[in-house]
């Protein structure tokens, strides 16, 4: 139970961590992209204002293919022909340019081949060219920019490995925060379950000697006890009983805590122990004016399980099954047997109250009650189905709860615990 908490809390922890630190590094990386284009794009769109100017004046353009480490500066009419340029102009990257100039995009990042294939990055500037109060064209300077590009692929790179690195911190940390965080939990715990099962081996004394009490009480003065005191009489009886389940069932959460359930294993005969068990149950639904319906195989089963569990597991399904149900309602108890994927499988089912949709999900948890009143008068305490789901998960089994209310439940078992049939 702790080693799972442990590794939810360092999955939680280390996805946390791992998520800012990703984001971190994901702001690093566009900033520092950001600020490299922007400085090569304000330097670009500098000579292209003062080109612009001076192409205005001299129709000629300065520089040359290696001035201000351009790739090129181009004149471009307005009707997007080039009538001036320096440099190299690839006609598909002229194209490019006419059509972003047909788009009013006067600034941006390009992409360029060569004629070697080498591709490139540019950024580029269009200046519009003013000529006596009239635009006659634009003036393009563009850089390029591999030796930047290069870099943003280094930084990108870098924090990929650093993001690769932070990872393996942030499960280490979080491994360590959620071991700490799990220490006083689990320390708690300790206290409280030794408690359990020490405070409910103590109550097994007196109580066994109080119903003992009770059973010599009512063999010595039944015949001369009022109607009255044998109702309270009866009523202290079923009160121990219960008692007497309450702490059979905290020592058996105590043991699965502590040592597991599914441990001591041994070859078990399903059909003679069933048979056992269901003589008690069709005695008690003849007292509770039910039908109890036993539905067995026609073949021996033989499982490989510790059969005072598999007698416990049995017992609990059966008892909720008597508890909601009212008189002339049935139960059913179905055995079955899946051999190909070894499976032992059964059922019980019941025509009684059923249980609301909203409370289907929790009826495992331990100490729930559905309707806690009504609850208390069938008796419960909110443990069995607790303990049957440890059994079941012990054996690496599985229920699937049917329920409809006031329609009934039936509940199906499969345990992965069969050996043969014969």
């Amino acid at each position: 139970m702790f080693k799972t908490l442990q590794r939810k809390l360092t999955l939680t922890y280390s996805l946390w961590f791992f998520l800012t630190l990703a984001a971190l590094f994901i702001v690093l990386f566009f900033v520092f992209k950001s600020m490299i284009y922007q400085s090569v794009s304000w330097q670009v769109e500098d000579i292209a204002r003062d080109q612009a100017v001076e192409f205005a004046e001299r129709h000629h353009l300065e520089g040359s293919h290696f001035k201000h480490s351009l790739y090129l500066s181009a004149f471009l009419s307005e009707n997007g022909e080039d009538v001036v340029y320096r440099g190299t102009m690839p006609d598909p990257l002229r194209h490019e340019f006419i059509a972003r100039v047909a788009k009013k995009e006067n600034w941006g990042l390009t992409k360029v081949t060569s004629i070697k294939g080498e591709k490139n990055y540019m950024v580029y500037a269009m200046e519009p060219v003013i000529e006596n109060g009239h635009r006659i064209g634009y003036i393009v300077i563009a850089k390029g920019i591999r030796g930047a590009h290069e870099l943003i692929e280094r930084w990108f790179t870098l924090l990929f490995v650093l993001t690769l690195i932070a990872a393996s911190l942030s499960i280490m940390i979080a491994h360590f925060l959620a071991r700490r965080a799990v220490l006083p939990v689990k320390r708690n715990y300790e206290k409280q379950r030794t408690f359990v099962a020490d405070a409910s081996h103590e109550m097994r004394t007196p109580l066994s000697v109080f119903s003992a009490g009770l059973e010599y009480f009512e063999a010595e003065e039944k015949d001369r006890m009022s109607e009255s005191s044998k109702e309270t009489l009866a009523d202290l009886k079923e009160e121990v009983s219960e008692m007497n389940t309450l702490i059979s069932h905290l020592l058996t959460l105590a043991k699965s805590d502590r040592e597991g359930i599914g441990v001591q294993r041994s070859d078990l005969k399903v059909i003679n122990m069933i048979q056992s068990i269901a003589s008690y149950y069709h005695q008690k639904a003849l007292l509770e004016k039910k039908k109890f319906v036993l539905d067995l195989p026609q073949h021996e089963l033989t499982i490989y399980a510790n059969p005072i569990e598999i007698k416990q597991l049995l017992t609990i399904f059966l008892d909720n099954a008597f508890k909601y149900t009212k008189d002339a309602d049935q139960i059913v108890l179905r055995i079955g047997a899946d051999e190909k994927r070894h499976n032992f499988c059964f059922s019980t089912k019941d025509t009684g109250i059923g249980i609301p949709e909203n409370e289907q999900k929790h009826i495992y948890e331990r100490f729930y009650r559905i309707e806690k009143g009504r609850a208390r008068k069938s008796g419960g305490n909110g443990l069995g189905l607790s303990i049957a789901r440890e059994i079941v998960d012990a054996y690496k089994g599985s229920i699937v709860l049917e329920s409809l209310q006031n329609k009934g439940t039936t509940f199906h078992i499969t345990l992965p615990i069969l050996k043969n049939i014969n």
